[in-house]
């Protein structure tokens, strides 16, 4: 396990959801941060308190940027790459999701090889695993994926297995299952179930399931998978895939009764048809994180949901109303 304080870490969509919380846990670890963000999704607001705390350097950029990148990885020891389109945005738009998230990451990995980055740590997602042909779904589960932003998911844990042969760069991609928290995006046209529940009750409307109530989930609290990165830089694990999930399944019945009973409404959810394709069952299993890095998610599904109402409550005063 190597310590962290001191290192060099270029963290590759650090002001977005989830990279925003991996660079506050780096400043808690005392490391040195480059932040680069294209700030499509990213915000600097994001970034507070990490700036006000530690040695965090922000350079605005895209990963599809050759030159740019490989500029601004300069001097990096340790690599933490979380710049992505969402799995809409590559619905939306194939190739784009085509440049960003494998053209991109191809450049964020031959760049980190010709800075002489030690290690990277990647976010992949469950979203390889396509419909689970077996629960909880281990690391060893087939790709059964069919979306574009699964299949993008699976070249780049190919290309950093490819690079770890050829170039010697170590890699551990970390699978995430349904990450949620506080920097969750709630604005944009493409929101995740749990924001798209709370918007709805926000606004005096009840939540609509897709399907009949009983598609599960499995929610990470997103500081827990902020700390999974940080473990998995610290780890001397190297060439790995691991889940991080909790370990548990809420069904989307559970989920709207849970952001219901937090925000204090009497709204009841209303039930219409699943959209095609959409997975039925997403539960992870945690054995492999847990045996080789010691990691445990620890924040439960209604605690998690107080800390991100609570945090969008205070996100809309500020921003003035919304």
């Amino acid at each position: 396990m190597r310590e962290l304080a001191g290192a060099h870490v270029f963290v590759t969509g650090g002001a977005g959801f989830v990279g925003s919380h991996v660079v506050d846990g780096l400043v808690r670890e005392g490391a040195a941060v480059v932040v680069y963000d294209d700030f499509r999704r990213g915000r600097m607001a994001n970034l507070e308190w990490a700036m006000a705390n530690g040695d965090v350097k922000v350079i605005e950029g895209d990963i599809a940027d050759r030159g740019h990148l490989a500029q601004a990885i300069s001097g990096a020891d340790l690599v933490s790459h979380q710049a992505s389109l969402w799995l809409w945005e590559c619905e939306s738009d194939p190739r784009e999701a085509l440049e960003v998230n494998i053209v991109g990451t191809f450049n964020v990995l031959e760049a980190s090889v010709e800075a002489g980055v030690v290690k990277i740590v990647m976010a992949s997602s469950s979203s390889v695993y396509g419909e689970a042909c077996s629960l909880p779904t281990d690391e060893d589960h087939p790709f059964n994926n069919d979306f574009f932003y699964g299949a993008t998911k699976v070249a780049d844990e190919q290309l950093a297995r490819a690079f770890y042969r050829k170039y010697g760069l170590k890699y551990i991609c970390l699978r995430y299952l349904n990450v949620y928290g506080p920097r969750q995006d709630y604005r944009s046209a493409y929101v995740s179930v749990i924001t798209n529940f709370i918007n709805r009750v926000a606004e005096g409307e009840p939540p609509i399931i897709f399907g009949d109530g009983n598609e599960t989930l499995d929610l990470v609290y997103v500081e827990d998978v902020a700390k999974a990165n940080i473990v998995a830089l610290k780890s001397g694990l190297e060439a790995e895939v691991l889940n991080v999930a909790s370990g548990r399944e809420t069904t989307l019945r559970e989920l709207a009764d849970a952001v219901l009973e937090v925000m204090g409404s009497d709204l009841v959810p209303t039930i219409e048809n699943r959209e095609r394709g959409l997975v039925v069952r997403r539960w992870g299993s945690t054995e492999k994180a847990e045996a080789l890095l010691g990691f445990r998610a620890t924040v439960g599904v209604r605690e998690g949901l107080r800390r991100l109402i609570s945090w969008r409550d205070q996100d809309i005063l500020r921003e003035g109303g919304g």
